[in-house]
């Protein structure tokens, strides 16, 4: 398959906080059967900013045991200023994982964002891709802006989540035009078709860990030439999405975390990034009757 797929997945805890190793192991296996060719863990749907570096290192090195080279692993290195991303990326070295993920932070500083995005490439042991996320961060990045980036032999990839059309075709054209390698990949769950049916190389999305089958599937179709199946699948993808997370997306990370524990996957719904109290009697009544509408697509 040409399209790449890699989930934004979650961190499985148990009820007393702590990592659950085996449900961790549990959706990674369910992942690689699935075909996905990588997770992203510690973004965003991963709670980066709930643990401390101690268990963040732990997560690590239990998904490279579990996965080995079956999977791509990606870890993030998000952090509240560039020194502290810089510091954690360090501290990553001695396991053997694939790439490191940054975002920049969140305009706290007046530091210029290309040149923190290229300290972070020329420090970095290994490939890195950028995560593009305005809504998260408020900041945008200039077409020369990603030109610069873009050109530099260790980043491999950018996941553009800014929800913007017009840069996903922008992006697009000046792969093409200037014969950059680097990845696109689509990180909005509910535009994975239409971004890979115009060029994108793929997605990475944060329903992978319960949704990873539904979003290979739209990729084959993709690279099949079968445009009506893959918007088919993309239908399905939304109403997954829509049922787990609520169509005011009140329970993303509650919501997906009852969903695996409700597939037998993990121990606990748990989440420290939401309050528990978003998975009330209709949430769960919600999530339920959408696993079971899409038992198959979800296997």
């Amino acid at each position: 398959m040409s399209k790449k797929v890699y989930s934004a997945t979650v961190t499985p805890l148990l009820a007393d906080g702590s990592l659950d190793t085996n449900g961790l192991k549990n959706i990674l296996e369910r992942n690689i059967r699935h075909g996905l060719d990588g997770v992203f863990l510690l973004g965003s749907m991963g709670e980066w900013g709930s643990f401390d570096q101690g268990f963040k290192k732990e997560l690590v090195r239990h998904c490279v045991d579990c996965a080995g080279k079956r999977l791509e692993l990606l870890v993030g290195i998000n952090a509240t200023s560039l020194g502290l991303s810089l510091k954690i990326m360090e501290s990553y070295a001695d396991l053997a994982f694939d790439s490191y993920v940054f975002m920049l932070p969140g305009r706290t500083s007046s530091l210029d964002p290309v040149k923190s995005i290229l300290r972070v490439l020329d420090a970095s042991d290994r490939s890195v891709y950028y995560y593009h996320c305005p809504p998260n961060n408020n900041i945008n990045l200039s077409l020369d802006d990603f030109a610069k980036i873009m050109a530099h032999p260790k980043l491999k990839g950018i996941t553009n989540s800014a929800s913007n059309m017009w840069l996903r075709r922008e992006l697009i054209c000046l792969k093409r035009e200037r014969g950059f390698s680097t990845l696109l990949l689509e990180g909005q769950e509910w535009a994975t078709d239409e971004a890979m049916i115009v060029g994108y190389d793929g997605m990475l999305c944060g329903m992978g860990a319960l949704a990873s089958k539904v979003m290979v599937g739209i990729a084959r179709a993709v690279d099949a030439g079968q445009i009506a199946e893959a918007v088919r699948l993309q239908n399905i993808f939304i109403d997954i999405f829509h049922g787990v997370y609520g169509i005011d997306l009140a329970t993303v990370w509650s919501g997906q975390k009852f969903a695996l524990q409700k597939l037998g996957l993990i121990a606990s719904p748990l989440t420290l990034a939401q309050e528990m109290s978003t998975l009330d009697a209709a949430a769960k009544q919600r999530i339920e009757t959408c696993l079971k509408q899409y038992q198959k697509e979800l296997d």
